[in-house]
C-alpha cells in the first residue's frame, strides 16, 4: 500500500468521508430495497430484483470507494445496511454478516490502493454476499421463518417461497451473487472512468 493510500485510509472519520458514507449508503439501500420489492409479485422475482439491484449498487459503490479511498468505507456501509435491514423486518443475523464482509472488502480494496480494477471488483463481490443474510434463518428456524412470511404475504406465497428457497439454493445464490457482483463492478469501474472521472466527480 502506498503512502498516499495510507494517509487517506486514516481519514475515514473525517467529516467529508462520513458524509460520503451517509449519502452512498442511503443510495445503496434505496436501490437494493426498491429492486427487491419485485419479490412481492412472486418469490422468484426476489432474486431477479436483487440481481438488478446489484447492477445499480456496483456503480454506487465504485463511486463511493473512489470518493472516500479510506479503510472502513465498506465496514460502515455494511453495519448501517445490516441495521436498516433488521429495522425493516429482516433477520437479526444480517448485520453480523454484512459488517465482517464489509471489513473484508475494505482490506481487499485497500490492497489495490482503491484504484486497481481487480481488487475493487473483488471487494464489492465479497461485500455483496451479505445479501444471503436475511435468508439464513431458513437453515435453523425454517418453520418460524415461513410462518412469518405466511402472515405477511399469505399461505400460498409462503408455500411457493418454501419450495423455491432451500438450503442448496441459498448456497448457490451466494456463489451467483459473487459472480454477478464481480462482473457488475467491472462495469461500474468502466462507468466511473468514462463518465465520473471526466466530469471530475470521482
Amino acid at each position: 500500500m502506498t503512502t498516499t493510500s495510507t494517509a487517506r485510509a486514516a481519514r475515514m472519520t473525517s467529516p467529508r468521508n462520513l458524509i460520503n458514507a451517509g449519502v452512498f449508503t442511503a443510495l445503496y439501500f434505496i436501490a437494493l430495497f426498491a429492486t427487491g420489492m419485485l419479490g412481492i409479485f412472486h418469490p422468484a422475482m426476489m432474486f431477479a430484483g436483487w440481481s438488478l439491484g446489484i447492477v445499480v449498487c456496483a456503480i454506487i459503490c465504485m463511486l463511493y470507494i473512489a470518493r472516500t479511498r479510506a479503510f472502513g468505507a465498506y465496514t460502515v456501509m455494511g453495519l448501517v445496511i445490516g441495521v436498516l435491514m433488521v429495522a425493516t423486518g429482516h433477520a437479526w443475523i444480517t448485520p453480523l454478516i454484512s459488517t465482517p464482509l464489509g471489513l473484508a472488502a475494505d482490506a481487499i480494496t485497500r490492497s489495490g490502493g482503491y484504484t486497481r480494477t481487480f481488487t475493487n471488483a473483488l471487494g464489492f463481490a465479497v461485500f455483496s454476499m451479505w445479501i444471503i443474510g436475511p435468508l439464513l434463518p431458513i437453515i435453523w428456524a425454517s418453520d418460524a421463518y415461513f410462518a412469518d412470511i405466511s402472515r405477511s404475504m399469505g399461505q400460498e406465497y409462503a408455500d411457493g417461497y418454501r419450495s423455491l428457497v432451500t438450503v442448496p439454493v441459498i448456497a448457490g445464490w451466494a456463489v451467483v451473487v459473487a459472480i454477478i457482483s464481480y462482473g457488475c463492478a467491472l462495469l461500474g469501474m468502466k462507468v466511473l472512468h468514462k463518465h465520473f472521472e471526466r466530469a471530475g466527480v470521482a
